[in-house]
C-alpha cells in the first residue's frame, strides 16, 4: 500500500519535516502508524477534549498531501487553509486561484485517524477526484 501515489506523497511530506534525518530509515508503516486509529481506540478517547498539536499536524499533512495530488493532476497550484477551534472542530479549505476546490468540515479532531492505511488512501482519492473535477468545471476561476 505504501506504493500508492497519495501515500508516497504523504510520506514525503512527513519526512521533509525531519531535520535530523531520523525518519529516513524508519519504515513507512511506522511513520503512518499515528494516522491509524481503530474504532476501539476511538471509543477510548473522550468525546470532549482539545486536540493534541501532533494531531493537528497530521491533519495538516493529510490535506497538504491531498493538495499536492490535486496540483499534480490538474497543474493548478492548490493551497490549504485550515481554521480549527481549540475544541477540535473547524474547516479545511483547499483553494486554487480564486476557486475553493475542497471544503471539508472537520469535527472531533482529537479522534482524527483512519481504520487502515487503505481506508486513509481511499478517502484521500475521493477528495482528490472531487477537487480535480471542481477545477475541471471552473478552470478559469482556478487560474485566476
Amino acid at each position: 500500500m505504501t506504493q500508492d501515489p497519495f501515500i508516497k506523497s504523504l510520506l514525503m511530506l512527513i519526512r521533509a519535516h525531519d531535520g535530523s534525518g531520523a525518519w529516513e530509515t524508519t519504515p513507512d508503516e511506522e511513520i503512518l502508524a499515528p494516522f491509524i486509529v481503530t474504532k476501539e481506540q476511538r471509543r477510548e478517547i473522550p468525546l470532549m477534549g482539545d486536540p493534541d498539536p501532533d494531531i493537528l499536524w497530521r491533519v495538516e499533512l493529510y490535506y497538504n498531501a491531498i493538495a499536492l495530488a490535486i496540483e499534480h493532476r490538474t497543474g493548478c497550484a492548490t493551497a490549504p487553509i485550515m481554521k480549527i477551534h481549540h475544541e477540535g472542530w473547524g474547516r479545511m479549505l483547499l483553494t486554487a486561484g480564486r476557486l475553493v476546490v475542497v471544503n471539508a468540515y472537520l469535527r472531533d479532531l482529537h479522534r482524527f485517524g483512519f481504520d487502515s492505511v487503505e481506508a486513509m488512501a481511499a478517502k484521500a482519492v475521493k477528495i482528490i477526484e472531487d477537487g480535480a473535477a471542481t477545477i475541471g468545471r471552473f478552470p478559469e476561476v482556478a487560474a485566476a
